[in-house]
């Protein structure tokens, strides 16, 4: 597992897909920071922007925490931020960028996996066990949200911090009882064997990741940004409709690096992501509940404008091209 997952990171290393301008659809450049993800790595795998007239310069980071760091510093014009992160941004650079669509989100993305022989049933089964987390992840506080509308008190188990990567074959070798994870580890590990998963965070909340832009581009090049969120509208149609041959792709393309993937794990990875960039008012409302214990420890000062941050002009443009272009 680790080593898929190492290999994960490198397949999407840095690119220029470049594509024909046409007399219709000028050519625009954009520079997108990518993570090892099922829908980044589908992303890779297929130029997405050139029927829209898009060129893009993608750049793969090994964490959100790296990737947003290159967004900050001006070296990407686009990254994904989860919740946890976007409001600590939201707190202390809200004049760097703006929230312009959705990414992926989804409690069903994130698994409770135990031993393909283990007799653990329910989460109550592994109370005072070893669960293996990736501590402040997403995964970590919908887990911790999920044990609280249970009225579970977390301290009931031991949570150990561990990389995602490690955390399926740790669960395997029994090193720990259970691990959680997200996709697509999880799915990988499912259907090659090595955990079986018990639990999902589906219906606790959505978690979003969502789309950010830096000012500086929107404003300079507000069309790229509207082929860009097209290209993703065009992603998001073909893996619900098509999502075998999702992961065909995903597949294929981590296949590339050396490392025989099953397209099966992928298809199931991505039938566990919703993948629609439009910005629903109620994945913004999970901001707030994230932010208020932040102010509380002193994290952050005080609750940022959420929605002075979004900005769906640009989506609203986006979804006229990509109908036009559908047509």
């Amino acid at each position: 597992m680790k080593k898929i997952a190492s290999k994960l990171l490198g397949i999407i290393a840095t690119t220029a897909c470049m594509v024909i301008s046409s007399p219709a659809l000028a050519e625009d450049t954009i520079r997108l920071g990518l993570q090892s993800v099922p829908t980044d790595v589908l992303y890779s795998a297929k130029d997405w922007g050139k029927p829209f007239g898009l060129k893009t310069e993608i750049s793969n980071f090994s964490s959100a925490g790296d990737s947003l760091k290159a967004f900050l510093a001006g070296r990407v014009d686009v990254v994904s931020g989860g919740a946890a992160r976007l409001v600590t941004m939201a707190a202390m650079q809200p004049e760097q960028f703006f929230i312009v669509a959705a990414n992926q989100y989804g409690g069903d993305r994130y698994g409770l996996m135990v031993a393909p022989n283990a007799t653990y049933v329910t989460i109550e089964d592994l109370k005072g066990k070893k669960i293996g987390v990736v501590t402040g992840s997403g995964a970590h506080g919908t887990l911790m949200l999920y044990l609280s509308n249970k009225k579970i008190d977390p301290n009931e188990f031991q949570f150990v911090n561990m990389k995602v990567s490690d955390i399926a074959a740790a669960v395997n070798r029994g090193v720990i009882d259970a691990g959680l994870a997200w996709e697509p580890q999880v799915a990988i590990s499912e259907v090659g064997g090595t955990t079986k998963r018990i639990l999902s965070m589906k219906g606790v909340s959505e978690s979003p990741n969502f789309i950010l832009v830096s000012r500086e581009y929107a404003k300079s090049n507000p069309e790229g940004l509207i082929k860009y969120i097209a290209s993703l509208m065009a992603m998001s149609d073909f893996i619900a409709k098509e999502p075998a041959e999702a992961g065909m792709l995903i597949a294929s393309e981590i296949n590339k690096s050396g490392i025989e993937m099953n397209p099966k794990a992928m298809a199931l990875a991505v039938s566990r992501v919703i993948v629609d960039p439009k910005i629903e008012d109620r994945l913004i409302s999970e901001l707030p509940p994230i932010a208020e214990p932040m102010i509380a420890t002193g994290r952050i000062k005080s609750m940022p404008d959420f929605k002075a941050l979004v900005n769906t002009s640009f989506y609203d443009k986006a979804a006229l091209l990509y109908k036009s272009k559908a047509q």
